[in-house]
């Protein structure tokens, strides 16, 4: 897991690293990124969005069949399954966009922030390690050997760059400037994004950001499903399935420094933005519009093939009525 999360770091920390050194705030390189990816992900919201809005076109047919086989499952999934065919609808389509991409991305982001010497700025391994040696030989940081800092070396080292960067002779002066300006970019509105929530006193206020993530990911359910049509039909507790996902990803923001707290939340927010606009245009109303302008121009279509063939058939048949009067006239 720790690869991947690398992997997906040292590419994410390219672009991250990019706005940063634009803007020299993470806060705002963050927006840009967010942003960026939500405008690269046009195309994919776009089908997502048509999947929905034909799945909640046929939410009617899908409750009849639901009352209709009540007291037999088996055939309510198959005559289900028959009538999402027929609508050309794929149930899974959405999954890989819904919650495999944003996992990705989500873990892109995480790499690049937990080590940021190694993924965003890039510098060697080697020296990244003589560096966190030196920081955790140095008395006043002796936690770093506890094991609820642990991985979060290079944060610590970034955070308390000013105090020990005399002692750092192992970076060139170019690496040297890139860390200073790195450690100095990460405050939003008072808080500190490379602290961690569950590891912050209640006046640091670092607890916003998950409780920020937790709003905004309701909200981005909520806006998504009312603007569509899919409300989720369904008893009991199965009713709050849908919301699992915020609250996973609220835990994680509790437990990982602010800065990927903050891309969940800013990312909830472009997605509802997102899905408000493409619903103006993607909705029930514009998909069965779509659907009758098709039909009406397959029905044109055929009416304009049986006028061709009918006019190709006299064509065919004229010259041979000419020939057989020309024969006619040459008998007698």
């Amino acid at each position: 897991m720790g690869a991947i999360f690398d992997f997906l770091g040292k590419i994410f920390g390219y672009v991250l690293w990019f706005f940063f050194d634009a803007v020299s705030n993470y806060a705002l390189a963050i927006v840009l990124f967010v942003l960026l990816i939500n405008i690269l992900m046009i195309p994919i919201a776009i089908k997502r969005q048509r999947t929905m809005a034909l799945t909640a076109k046929i939410n009617i047919k899908d409750q009849e069949l639901r009352k209709k086989y009540e007291k037999n499952p088996k055939k309510y999934n198959e005559e289900k399954a028959l009538l999402y065919e027929k609508e050309g609808i794929d149930p899974m389509a959405g999954c890989f966009s819904t919650m495999i991409l944003p996992l990705i991305l989500w873990s892109g982001i995480l790499g690049a922030v937990v080590k940021p010497l190694e993924n965003t700025l890039h510098i060697d391994s080697q020296k990244v390690s003589q560096a966190v040696q030196v920081l955790s030989e140095t008395p006043e940081f002796s936690e770093l050997k506890n094991n609820n800092v642990k991985n979060y070396e290079q944060l610590h080292l970034v955070r308390n760059f000013n105090s020990i960067k005399h002692k750092l002779t192992m970076f060139t002066q170019e690496e040297f400037d890139d860390i200073e300006e790195y450690s100095h970019g990460f405050n939003f509105f008072g808080i500190n994004l490379l602290s961690r929530p569950n590891n912050s006193k209640f006046t640091e206020f670092v607890w916003i950001i998950p409780v920020l993530c937790l709003l905004s990911s309701i909200l981005t359910i909520y806006v998504t499903q009312k603007s569509s049509g899919t409300q989720v039909q369904a008893e009991g507790c199965m009713k709050f399935l849908p919301y699992s996902t915020p609250l996973i990803m609220t835990y994680f923001a509790y437990t990982v420094p602010a800065a990927v707290g903050l891309y969940w939340f800013l990312n909830s927010i472009f997605g509802a933005i997102q899905s408000i606009l493409l619903n103006k245009y993607y909705n029930i109303y514009s998909i069965n519009a779509q659907n009758e302008a098709a039909r009406l121009a397959l029905l044109e279509n055929q009416e304009a093939l049986v006028i061709c063939t009918r006019d190709l058939e006299e064509e065919q048949k004229e010259p041979k009525e000419a020939r057989d009067e020309i024969t006619k006239r040459t008998r007698e």
